[in-house]
C-alpha cells in the first residue's frame, strides 16, 4: 500500500525579523522522503518577499476635458459644410447665422409668397384686438419668428438655441423702384441665428436684438404663449452681459404688435380639422408636403443635446430645415387667413374653396367683431353648404337671431320656417321664435298658441323615448308654461 502523504500544517514563518502568517510550512519529512517540497517552499518565500517589497502604483487621473473645437474636421463633417452660413462676431463673442432667400413668386399652396404684401395686418385687428395691429399697414416690415429650444417648457433653464427670423427684402439689387422710391422686395429671406454651444448665447441674443430693431411687428405660430415669453426670459437671464437697449427689445414686449396665427387659424378651422398644429394646417389647408429631411419637433431638443455631446452636426441639418419650413409656411398661412377674413369686405373670392364649417366659423368671427353684414353673408353660405343636421341647425339659429336683432322680422321668419322644413330633429328653437313673433309682433295669440303646441307635440314624442335627455324635459316645462300663459291671455285672464 502507498503510505499516506504528509500534510503541511500552517505556522508562522519568521523572515528577517518579520512574521509571515500566511506562509505554508511542512513538518520535517521522514528520513528517505523526497526533497522536492523544500524547493517549492523556497520559491514561495522568494515570491512573498517580492510581493511585500512592491510599491503601490500611483493613481492615474484622466486628462481634463477640452472645449469643443468647432473648426476642426470630424468624421461627420463640419456644421459650416452641412449648413451654409457664416460666423458672426460682436463684442460678446461669436455665433452662427445661416441665410436663405426664397423668391416671392414661389408658391406654397394656392398663392405665391409675395401675395401677402397686398394684404394688411390690420385686417385682424377687429377679431383680435389684443394683437395691437390697428396701425399696421403692410407685412413688409414684419418679422416672421420661430424658435427651437432645449426643452418643451418655458422655464429659466430652457435655452433658445436657434431663432429663425424671416423678412421681406430686396435681395435682387437690380429690381427698380417706383417713382424714385426704394426697390420693392424680391425675396423672403430667412436668417437662422444659432448658438453652437451655450457660451454663444449672449452674442446670439445681441445680434438678434440688433436685427429686430429694423422690424415693426412680429408674426408667429403660438408665439404669444411660447416663443416670445421664452425669448423675454432669455434676454432677462443675460441682462448682465447685454446692453440696456438689448435687454428690453420693444418688438418682443407683451404689448408689441404681434400676429399669432394660431388664434385665427383655430377659430376658422377647428370645426372641420382634427388638429390645428402648423404641420397639419400645412398639409390640409396649403396642400404642402415636406421632404424626408424634416424632423418631428419633439425630437429637436434631443438632437441638439447630442450635437453638444458628440459634435455630430449632421442631424442638425434637419433641425435647420424644420425651422426654415415653419417660417416659410407662416407666410403662406398668413396670406390664406388674410384673404379669408377679408373676403366679405372686398368682394374678392377666397383663394381656396371654403367648406360649410369654415363659413359658419367665419360668420361667428365677423359677428363677434361687429361686422354684421359680413357675418350674415357667411351664415347664408354656411346654410347652403353644411351637411349635418347639428351644423345646419346652428347656422339657421345664428342667422335668424342676427336678423331678429336688426329688426328684420320678415327675413327672420323666412329663416325659421325654412329651418323647420329642411332640418330634421326636435330642436324647439324655430317653434319658439315663431311663437314669440306671432305674440309680440303680430299680436296673433292663436298663431302663437299653434306654434307652441306644435313644439310641445314634437318634444313630448321625443321625451317618451327611454334615452330622452334632461334638456328635452326642461324645454317641455318651459313650453307648457308659455302655452298656459297664451291660453289665459286668450281667455281674458
Amino acid at each position: 500500500m502507498t503510505p499516506n502523504p504528509v500534510r503541511p500544517t500552517e505556522r508562522p514563518v519568521v523572515q528577517s525579523g518579520r512574521c509571515l502568517s500566511t506562509s505554508l510550512v511542512s513538518m520535517p519529512p521522514p528520513e528517505g522522503a523526497p526533497t522536492a517540497m523544500s524547493s517549492v517552499l523556497d520559491r514561495l518565500r522568494r515570491l512573498q518577499s517580492l510581493r511585500e517589497q512592491k510599491k503601490p502604483a500611483e493613481a492615474q487621473l484622466p486628462p481634463p476635458p477640452q472645449a469643443p473645437d468647432f473648426g476642426a474636421a470630424d468624421p461627420w463633417g463640419r456644421l459650416e459644410e452641412l449648413v451654409p452660413g457664416q460666423e458672426v462676431e460682436n463684442e460678446l463673442g461669436t455665433y452662427y447665422v445661416s441665410t436663405r432667400a426664397v423668391p416671392l413668386h414661389q408658391r406654397r399652396g394656392p398663392q405665391a409668397l409675395g401675395d401677402l404684401l397686398t394684404q394688411q395686418p390690420a385686417i385682424f385687428a377687429p377679431f383680435h384686438p389684443q394683437f395691437r395691429l390697428d396701425g399696421m399697414a403692410d407685412f413688409q416690415q414684419a418679422a416672421f419668428l420661430d424658435t427651437e429650444t432645449t426643452g418643451l417648457g418655458a422655464g429659466a433653464g430652457v435655452y433658445c438655441f436657434m431663432v429663425g427670423v424671416g423678412t421681406f427684402e430686396t435681395w435682387d439689387t437690380s429690381a427698380p423702384g417706383a417713382n424714385g422710391q426704394e426697390p420693392s422686395p424680391t425675396h423672403f429671406v430667412v436668417r437662422q441665428f444659432f448658438m453652437r454651444h451655450p457660451g454663444e448665447e449672449g452674442a446670439m441674443l445681441a445680434g438678434l436684438a440688433d436685427f429686430l430693431a429694423r422690424c415693426s411687428m412680429t408674426v408667429t405660430f403660438n408665439g404669444r404663449t411660447f416663443d416670445l415669453p421664452l425669448l423675454r426670459t432669455r434676454f432677462f437671464q443675460n441682462r448682465s452681459r447685454l446692453q440696456a437697449a438689448r435687454v428690453q427689445v420693444p418688438l418682443l414686449a407683451e404689448d408689441g404688435p404681434h400676429l399669432d396665427l394660431l388664434h385665427p387659424a383655430r377659430r376658422l378651422w377647428r370645426r372641420r380639422l382634427q388638429s390645428c398644429r402648423l404641420l397639419h394646417l400645412e398639409q390640409q389647408i396649403l396642400g404642402w408636403q415636406r421632404s424626408e429631411e424634416d424632423v418631428p419637433g419633439h425630437l429637436i431638443p434631443l438632437l441638439y443635446a447630442d450635437y453638444l455631446r458628440s459634435g455630430n452636426a449632421r442631424p442638425m441639418r434637419r433641425v435647420f430645415y424644420h425651422n426654415q419650413e415653419d417660417i416659410v409656411t407662416m407666410v403662406a398661412l398668413a396670406g390664406q387667413l388674410s384673404h379669408i377674413f377679408n373676403v366679405e369686405a372686398d368682394g374678392s373670392p377666397a383663394p381656396t374653396p371654403l367648406y360649410g364649417p369654415d363659413w359658419l366659423a367665419l360668420g361667428h368671427c365677423h359677428e363677434r367683431a361687429g361686422c354684421l353684414a359680413d357675418a350674415e353673408s357667411a351664415y347664408r353660405q354656411a346654410v347652403e353648404l353644411l351637411a349635418t343636421p347639428q351644423e345646419q341647425a346652428e347656422a339657421f339659429r345664428r342667422l335668424g337671431l342676427l336678423l331678429k336683432r336688426q329688426g328684420r322680422w320678415s327675413e327672420a321668419v323666412e329663416i325659421w320656417q325654412r329651418w323647420l322644413s329642411s332640418v330634421p330633429g326636435t330642436d324647439p328653437t324655430p317653434f319658439e321664435e315663431l311663437a314669440k313673433y306671432c305674440e309680440w309682433q303680430l299680436r296673433d295669440l292663436a298663431q302663437a298658441e299653434m306654434w307652441t303646441s306644435w313644439a310641445l307635440h314634437t318634444l313630448r314624442r321625443e321625451a317618451a323615448r327611454p334615452q330622452a335627455d334632461p334638456p328635452t324635459r326642461e324645454a317641455i316645462r318651459r313650453l307648457e308654461h308659455r302655452l298656459q300663459r297664451l291660453q289665459r291671455k286668450q281667455a281674458g285672464g
